[in-house]
């Protein structure tokens, strides 16, 4: 067992010596190791009070054998040479007899990539005593408030590298940490949600946290009947994280040539780069070193992972390209994005709630799903506080809603945006892809049928 450092994970040396000792190991035509290292930590709340916390190190090997284009992987997490070798050789057994994969591509070699420092102290030293108090200060507004808190906070910290029998070497030590909370009434018939996540503990900002989602809990009670239908939404910067989510994967280029994407051309083997498909307020941008929401500098196979703009002022201008999809189009490769950062503008919640006559303000969704790639359609449900907008002003509580919704609809009907912050973009409140978002102003949004989720 390599000798703990100040950092969880292991170093860039740690993890270098150990590639080398499983790639040496390899009998296979080529292989590929991944190695992932750290530590994840989590602390549940529920009843007001901290119920259960934990955490535990750990140190993985996956290693990839190929034989021509026959492929397997194994994953171990015993680190002795036998264990290793035990499992270098059942990798190889196993692509022996896997079917060929015709669109595999030789392993990557020596690749560049930028430097990316995701690793804050702040989270990597995160002790069990301070996730406690920063949880208890919510704890405590819901028993100021007699309501109901049950709260999930997620720290991870650690570092992720690649290696193959090509001399690639890739390396990157991280952090993260999401915290989320609901605030109930005692009998369960109202609900508030507030959450947080990033890479440095101390951008989480906690009191915010308790203090809304009991907020979002004590004015929407006594919620009543609304009607289902189209409205023009407000939605907090969460809800619009939730669905920009779902665009990580819209941007694939072989989807588009197969004439199956939104950005698909009018005859198969085009897209529609260049083309004006969004209100000009939208710009979708990746970033692996945007501050407080690093990712890796490389994609799953090696490939770099750079800066890359996918919409600017609504102009579609990159999609991703897998190297075996670039090869066949005679392109270069480029990698899906890492993190997705929608740019915001100046307006504020409480401007554009001004600006709506009649309309919704919506503050997450719930249980998120697909329905046609073609148009970026999906479905699920509002939740955790749901308000009427009548004459510039919320004036009720209602009921929730089933949405069916295009999002390449929603990015054209865009009329005002916020300041963009990063959100917990995740269902289940754990520390999740980086999505940076702005609260918006949508018309034209489909409520298609009253919920009685709470």
């Amino acid at each position: 067992m390599p000798q703990k450092t100040s950092r969880y994970g292991l170093t860039e040396s740690e993890t270098r010596a150990l590639c080398s000792r499983v790639l040496g190991l390899s009998k296979a035509d080529h292989a590929r190791v991944q190695i992932l290292s750290g530590w994840r930590g989590f602390t549940r709340t529920a009843t007001n009070r901290v119920t259960t916390a934990g955490g535990s190190e750990d140190i993985s090997v996956q290693i990839t054998s190929g034989f021509g284009k026959r492929l397997a992987s194994l994953r171990t997490n015993s680190l002795d040479q036998a264990g290793l070798e035990t499992a270098v050789r059942k990798s190889e057994d196993m692509a022996r007899i896997s079917p060929e994969n015709p669109e595999y591509m030789d392993e990557l070699g020596p690749q560049q990539y930028d430097t990316v420092a995701g690793y804050y102290d702040s989270t990597g030293d995160l002790s069990p005593d301070a996730r406690a108090s920063a949880m208890n200060y919510a704890i405590e507004q819901a028993r100021l408030t007699d309501t109901v808190a049950a709260g999930y906070m997620d720290v991870r910290a650690g570092s992720m590298a690649l290696a193959t029998t090509n001399d690639l070497f890739a390396y990157h030590s991280s952090t993260g940490v999401a915290s989320t909370l609901t605030a109930r009434t005692p009998e369960g018939k109202s609900s508030g949600w507030a959450g947080d996540q990033g890479s440095d503990w101390r951008n989480i900002e906690n009191e915010r946290i308790g203090i809304d989602a009991v907020r979002k809990c004590l004015e929407w009670r006594s919620s009543s009947a609304l009607d289902p239908g189209k409205y023009t939404v407000v939605l907090e910067p969460t809800a619009v994280g939730m669905l920009m989510s779902r665009m990580l994967g819209a941007f694939d280029a072989r989807r588009a040539d197969e004439g199956r994407s939104f950005f698909s051309g009018t005859e198969v083997g085009e897209n529609r780069i260049g083309e004006h498909l969004f209100d000009s307020r939208v710009s979708l941008v990746s970033d692996p070193s945007s501050r407080d929401a690093e990712t890796a500098p490389f994609s799953g196979e090696g490939l770099p992972a750079r800066s890359e703009v996918w919409v600017d002022k609504g102009v579609l201008r990159n999609l991703n390209y897998s190297r075996f999809w670039a090869e066949r189009s005679d392109t270069a490769s480029k990698p899906r994005p890492s993190n997705l950062l929608m740019l915001g503008g100046s307006d504020s919640t409480s401007d554009m709630i001004r600006s709506i006559r009649r309309g919704v303000l919506i503050t997450r969704f719930w249980y998120i799903r697909g329905l046609n790639p073609r148009t970026i359609s999906y479905t699920g449900l509002t939740r955790d506080g749901t308000f009427l907008i009548e004459n510039g002003k919320v004036s009720r509580p209602v009921n929730n809603f089933r949405f069916n919704q295009s999002l390449a609809e929603l990015l054209q009907n865009v009329e005002m945006l916020g300041r963009s912050v990063q959100v917990c973009a995740s269902e289940n409140s754990s520390v999740s892809t980086p999505i940076v978002a702005p609260a918006l102003k949508v018309r034209d949004f489909n409520l298609s049928s009253v919920s009685d989720a709470i």
